[in-house]
């Protein structure tokens, strides 16, 4: 089999599935000059981007004929297979590169990469850590897995999705994947939690979230560099925020917010694991040490004993 850069292509980048994510990234690259092909169950979804210059495929077939990459964006994991499984598809995967962004289970990736090597092509499994309206963006990231080489012979079309990309082995990605979720969506649960109490206390949603907004910037962002630096040096002197301290304010703070008739789940939570991390002996270092009390389990273990 002749290798991609001996082929000749028509475009220089296939999208199949055209939904909220799949349509703004086609146009992303259309906008950045790329020769884009584009193929969608439901043609109607193309008509803009094919106004915009992107050319409208037949078959999924003939759009993973079209280009040496083609971008997978799909509804989910069965979508993808049916894709796999249509006339043609199979043949026209040799010697091409499919860059899936569709959300799938842990397991699903490494099937999809194998049943795509068996076929001649390679495989990349990508996430965009944005929202549609931010793909493009020179400050959103892109985390990828699968074959490296394949990732890094396309790398400078995938930041055109995504400025900053991030290639990890299969386990660190999938574990990634799940921890900046988990911390992202905490994140702003939090947030909303915290405008919700503020209206408990008689100020206006609106007002409450702008003031969250700006005066947290700079601190939440100065915490967790501050964090950062105490994690790789391993230092966790209370010099700064000592956690023991915190622990006491925590519990004045909630006090606060539950004499008000508000609903604290997660900071309850969080005052739970201040307070459990102190009695494993943390209490006189730094609160960044209580990350050693989620790396060892300690609070699942009290939950169960409980």
């Amino acid at each position: 089999m002749r290798e991609q850069d001996d082929v000749s292509f028509d475009f220089d980048v296939s999208v199949v599935g055209l939904g909220a994510m799949g349509a703004v990234m086609a146009q992303a690259l259309l906008k950045q000059g790329k020769r884009v092909a584009v193929w969608n169950r439901s043609p109607g979804k193309a008509a803009a981007l094919v106004a915009a210059g992107a050319h409208l495929c037949d078959s999924a077939e003939a759009a993973l004929i079209a280009s040496p990459v083609a971008i997978f964006v799909l509804l989910d994991n069965s979508a993808t297979h049916q894709v796999l499984a249509m006339p043609g598809v199979t043949a026209a995967l040799a010697n091409r590169t499919i860059v899936d962004y569709t959300t799938n289970a842990q397991d699903d990736g490494p099937a999809l990469q194998a049943l795509i090597n068996e076929a001649g092509g390679r495989y990349v499994k990508g996430m965009i850590v944005a929202y549609p309206r931010n793909v493009g963006h020179q400050d959103s990231h892109g985390i990828f897995t699968g074959e490296h080489e394949a990732f890094e012979q396309h790398r400078a079309l995938l930041q055109g999705l995504a400025g900053h990309t991030l290639f990890l082995p299969w386990e660190e990605a999938l574990a990634f994947a799940a921890v900046l979720h988990a911390h992202a969506f905490t994140a702003m649960v939090a947030f909303f939690e915290a405008v919700g109490t503020g209206e408990r206390f008689g100020m206006p949603g609106s007002k409450t979230a702008r003031l969250l907004l700006d005066t947290s910037r700079f601190f939440i962002a100065d915490a967790l560099e501050e964090a950062v630096c105490r994690l790789e040096q391993g230092n966790f002197a209370g010099d700064q925020a000592r956690l023991d301290v915190h622990a006491d304010a925590f519990a004045y703070i909630a006090a606060s917010m539950h004499a008000q008739g508000a609903w604290t789940p997660v900071f309850d939570a969080v005052c739970e694991a201040v307070q459990q991390a102190a009695s494993m002996g943390y209490g006189d270092q730094d609160i960044v040490a209580t990350t050693h009390a989620f790396a060892t389990g300690a609070l699942v273990q009290k939950r169960t004993i409980d």
